[in-house]
């Protein structure tokens, strides 16, 4: 009978873990939000003359963020289905992407590179952005 419970036990124990972790692939398949509740999300749309100069611009300027800003927040290039070159940015809160936007501006840089944008893509004036509070 020890013998029984024994191999039983045995078998339990090398079963379960496989049980435990059945369908932990799934986990991928759900999207996680864009932004959770209090972020701060702004697009921002600039129809652009040269939109695959613009994107690569764009990107280089995220990247810059990236690497120098003192205050962290994502932001994502993309294109607009109108041609236009578009940037998704997301702060942690409203007090933080008006410091971020106050870096931008006092930053030589980050001006410098945003005035290579404007030569490509055309005045600043046609920039739109939308500022969204999640909720």
């Amino acid at each position: 009978m020890t013998l029984i419970k024994t191999a039983t036990l045995l078998i339990a124990a090398l079963l379960i873990p496989g049980f435990a972790s059945a369908g932990h692939h799934e986990k991928g398949n759900h999207m996680m939000l864009a932004a959770q509740p209090g972020q701060v999300m702004v697009v921002y749309h600039w129809p652009c003359a040269d939109a695959d100069a613009g994107l690569a611009l764009l990107k280089a300027l995220i990247a810059y963020e990236r690497d120098a800003s003192p205050y962290p927040y994502s932001a994502a290039p993309a294109l607009h289905e109108d041609g236009a070159v578009v940037s998704v940015d997301v702060h942690g809160s409203a007090e933080s992407m008006n410091n971020a936007l106050a870096w931008q501006a006092a930053d030589t840089e980050w001006q410098a590179q945003f005035a290579v944008m404007e030569a490509t893509c055309g005045s600043a004036d046609d920039l739109s952005s939308h500022v969204l509070t999640m909720q």
